[in-house]
């Protein structure tokens, strides 16, 4: 597998340890001019990114997931499946979901300001360790602010693990998935 998504170094750990289940994208500055964040790909690796996180902007009981370190190359550990989709509808809808990630509502409030009419969309995700984390080099066509990445690398994802069990996962993601659609009614 040579396809990445971009995530924050943070929530990326968020997910390795099962204490979230989904993403929240709205694109970056690249997919905004061409209407916003598009699911190209349902599986995929995560990588992991230092740019735009920042421990103000996640729950203080996971701020030491933040870390400062920015090295020369990225370690991938996850490959995460698309399981649902659901476009929000505001601040209420989010909001409603917290208990589930690691963000705060400053984060929330940020995210749904950025280009307004652009809508936010909640990925639930089936997250896969690795049987050992990957170490790829740094590479200029892997900046910028965009979402996908396309690896130089050739990744083998033969062989991976959940990080939930199938029932911890449908607890968890059932879960996530009332507190959207209640928000939503």
């Amino acid at each position: 597998m040579n396809i990445a998504l971009k995530e924050w170094a943070s929530v990326v750990a968020a997910l390795e340890a099962g204490l979230q289940v989904c993403l929240l994208r709205k694109g970056g500055i690249v997919e905004a001019d061409r209407g916003g964040f598009q699911l190209r790909y349902r599986r995929f690796l995560l990588f992991p990114t230092y740019e735009h996180e920042h421990a103000l902007l996640v729950k203080d009981q996971f701020k030491s997931l933040v870390t400062e370190t920015r090295e020369e190359f990225h370690e991938l550990s996850l490959v995460c499946e698309v399981t649902d989709v659901v476009t929000t509808s505001g601040y209420e809808t989010v909001q409603a979901a917290s208990e589930h990630f690691i963000w705060n509502d400053a984060f929330l409030r940020k995210r749904l300001d950025y280009k307004p009419n652009l809508p936010l969309y909640a990925l639930l995700l089936r997250a896969y360790r690795l049987p050992s984390p990957i170490r790829i080099p740094d590479r200029p066509s892997y900046a910028g602010c965009k979402s996908w990445v396309h690896l130089t690398e050739e990744i083998d994802v033969s062989r991976l693990e959940p990080v939930l069990t199938d029932a911890e996962f449908a607890r968890r993601s059932e879960a996530l998935l009332d507190a959207l659609q209640l928000a939503l009614r």
